[in-house]
């Protein structure tokens, strides 16, 4: 009886250690991912830390460069040593397995927008991935390559100092997949969302309440206080991605993003609409909506690009100028993360095993 004992409390220990793994085989590996990503912070690089990177005289440690421009606009300039892969075909199967994972993917793009959709996506997928700030214009300019908004184009609508919550708790969306992969091809094949600050304007003063967005501050709460657009929220990006946090997000209504730049919010619009959300993000962030001093950051301008030589040539074929690279990463950890099959299969055997010896023993004893 002591050995029946012993086993039916192996059993016990077993299913114990492994039933929260079990359970979170129907977690949401998407939401866990982008968790896993925002907690630690966006990820983005300076243009001059690229450089200092590129000319230090040790090729082993530089990154591998993914310009997410249209191939016309390659051509027009680029870094030298960057592969166009559009945003689009980005995510493709075959186009993941052109980045390496043994060394940093730096996104270039026109203003660092679609950079930091691209960027987020990939670090959700589990490459060492980073946005380049204010994109290719931030390393260097010519007649055609240029930061496209000026502080003309801001709207200068009216900004608020009255804090607003958001309220109620909701059913999330379905993830537009059911891994990090599979969402991330979904979202890009489409194109990345953006919206303009005239748009957001018009739809907050059409006289129908109903149709609102959800508009969520990414900036610090200091900045939030000296201004913000009427009835956004400030959100806490490293914290928002947990389960509790996005229960406050409505599923049936649009959600806008902004920040200093655009940047910090297109990583969170690229993880939203992985989840599933009908998120957008403001394109060039607060200056768009109101250039206020103290309230808004300057808009960049071509007198703080680094101001490096583009290298204008037509866009080389992908593979041909990617170095030969291995599997895609696996998955970024997660707690609780599913268990593998392999794993499960082994622990069943090892139960049935335990099972069948507990029999044997209990029909010698009789």
């Amino acid at each position: 009886m002591k050995r029946l004992a012993f086993l039916a409390l192996v059993v016990v220990l077993l299913f114990s250690v492994m039933a929260p793994a079990v359970l979170a085989a129907d977690s949401n590996p998407v939401q866990a991912a982008a968790d896993q990503y925002f907690s630690g912070g966006t990820k983005n690089m300076k243009a001059a830390d690229l450089y200092a990177n590129l000319n230090d005289g040790d090729k082993s440690n530089d990154p591998f460069m993914v310009d997410v421009r249209a191939a016309a606009d390659y051509a027009n300039g680029h870094i030298p040593g960057s592969v166009n892969i559009a945003a689009k075909e980005l995510f493709t199967a075959a186009n993941l397995a052109l980045l390496p994972k043994d060394k940093p993917v730096v996104v270039g793009c026109y203003a660092g927008q679609t950079g930091s959709q691209a960027a987020a996506a990939l670090r959700m997928l589990g490459y060492d991935a980073y946005n380049l700030l204010y994109g290719v214009p931030g390393y260097g300019v010519n007649d055609k390559v240029t930061y496209p908004f000026k502080a003309e184009q801001s709207g200068n609508y009216k900004v608020s100092t009255d804090p607003a919550q958001l309220e109620g708790t909701f059913t999330a969306p379905k993830p537009l997949g059911d891994t990090p992969e599979a969402a991330a091809q979904a979202y890009f094949a489409g194109g990345t969302k953006n919206i303009k600050a005239a748009d957001v304007f018009a739809n907050l003063n059409d006289g129908d309440t109903s149709n609102d967005p959800v508009i969520l501050d990414a900036r610090s709460a200091d900045d939030y206080a000296k201004g913000h657009i009427p009835g956004a929220v400030n959100v806490n990006t490293k914290e928002m991605f947990k389960a509790e946090n996005l229960a406050k997000l409505p599923a049936d209504k649009p959600i806008v993003s902004y920040c200093y730049s655009g940047q910090g919010a297109s990583h969170v619009t690229a993880a939203l609409r992985m989840l599933g959300y009908d998120a957008y993000n403001l394109g060039f962030g607060m200056p768009s909506w109101a250039i206020v001093e103290g309230v808004s950051t300057p808009v960049w301008d071509a007198s703080k690009s680094l101001n490096q030589p583009l290298e204008v040539t037509a866009a080389p074929d992908a593979a041909a100028a990617a170095p030969v690279a291995a599997a895609a990463p696996a998955a970024l950890p997660t707690t609780g993360a599913p268990i593998a099959p392999d794993m499960l299969l082994a622990a069943l055997g090892l139960l049935s095993g335990l099972g069948l010896a507990g029999a044997g023993l209990a029909r010698r004893r009789r």
